[in-house]
């Protein structure tokens, strides 16, 4: 990622934040590992969006003998209407492990669902973190440098080292400094995530965070912004967003309080997975048009203070932040219109173009007033 898009991508974390919530202290538990005491259970086993849409949508409608396999590297592969479950069960892990490239002996496929029936598992997370090496930084404390550290350390393969200073950042980065908010629940999932593609066992306790995270917000989800920031955050980096549209659409049904509450969170997953009714219950569009003002002001102005030697970072985040605010303002009116919600959409529409007047602006404001949705910049 060039510099200048990372530094926008900073900025614009960092806008969010500061127009939606004030973030407390960080309240560090007696035993940080607590995050990896509960193992996923029934199809929260399943690693791939692909592969918990296709038990859903295909298997779980299945009658007759069945049989789902999954690596934990994230190979999987299902049967269905065999002749018997010895079949099946055969025809499952062959098939898992002919897509299990990157794994095939060291992370082999393993049956996690026979016949209809979920595959009792032990706590896998225990016996990973059994295996790490123990790990504390040196004093004074150097975030970046540890960052590097782990760099060093997927280059010469240790893994296991990696991971065991990825955790600790994880656990305690915010102790250190608490402004690597926005940072630990961004670029520090990120990379735990992609450490996950080279050492497996890395994305499985990332997931145990998820499923602690969820089983958080389940059992009381009143007062947990931080809680839900971190599971829609980890659901990000796993690419399971979905996870984090199913707990809105909870919390809508049996929570709508919490919902209203939370919504601005969630707003995203609600438009990936076009849960546009459920979306336009929620929105309140002057305000949400308010947000997204200040947000683009708030980038605007603080690119401009980048450093006057790096003419290319300033003018990426200049980039950066006014694309976001067409496509997010563009997108707000054409939910609108879709709903009939006209006179408000021709509202925000007139104050949008006082804010910044610009054709490509004009041209999607126009599709928006349609109720066609704009398509984000790849």
């Amino acid at each position: 990622m060039k510099k200048g898009l990372l530094f926008a991508i900073t900025l614009s974390f960092l806008s969010y934040a500061s127009a939606n919530q004030t973030f407390g202290s960080l309240v560090v538990p007696d035993n940080p590992n607590a995050i990896f005491d509960f193992a996923p259970q029934d199809d929260d086993l399943l690693i791939t969006y692909k592969a918990f849409s296709d038990y859903h949508t295909v298997y779980k409608k299945a009658e007759g003998f069945k049989a789902f396999a999954q690596s934990e590297g994230g190979a999987w592969a299902y049967v269905t209407e065999r002749d018997s479950q010895e079949a099946a069960n055969a025809e499952a892990l062959s098939s898992c492990q002919g897509y299990n490239k990157s794994f095939p002996d060291s992370y082999p496929c393993q049956l996690v669902n026979i016949g209809g029936n979920w595959v009792g598992n032990d706590n896998r997370a225990l016996e990973i973190l059994d295996s790490l090496p123990d790990y504390l930084p040196q004093v004074p404390i150097d975030l970046e440098d540890i960052s590097d550290d782990i760099r060093d350390d997927i280059r010469s393969e240790d893994y296991k080292q990696a991971l065991a200073k990825r955790i600790w950042l994880h656990q305690h980065a915010l102790e250190v400094n608490e402004s690597y908010f926005g940072v630990r629940l961004s670029f520090y999932l990120s990379a735990w995530s992609d450490l996950g593609k080279k050492y497996p066992p890395a994305k499985t306790l990332l997931r145990y965070a998820a499923y602690h995270a969820e089983e958080l917000l389940f059992n009381d989800p009143k007062d947990a912004f931080t809680v839900a920031h971190e599971y829609k955050a980890i659901n990000r980096a796993l690419g399971r967003e979905d996870q984090s549209a199913g707990f809105f659409r909870w919390l809508d049904k049996n929570h709508p309080k919490e919902a209203s509450l939370l919504f601005r969170l969630f707003q995203e997953e609600l438009i990936q997975f076009e849960l546009f009714s459920l979306y336009n219950d929620y929105v309140s569009p002057n305000l949400d048009y308010s947000r997204l003002v200040s947000s683009y002001a708030w980038t605007v102005h603080n690119s401009q203070r980048a450093p006057q030697d790096d003419e290319e970072q300033r003018l990426a985040s200049l980039e950066y932040g006014t694309e976001t605010f067409i496509f997010q303002v563009s997108r707000l009116v054409a939910i609108l219109a879709m709903h009939n919600r006209m006179d408000e959409a021709q509202i925000i529409v007139k104050k949008a173009m006082l804010e910044l007047d610009s054709r490509e602006f004009s041209l999607s404001l126009n599709n928006a007033l349609e109720g066609k949705l704009p398509k984000p910049r790849s």
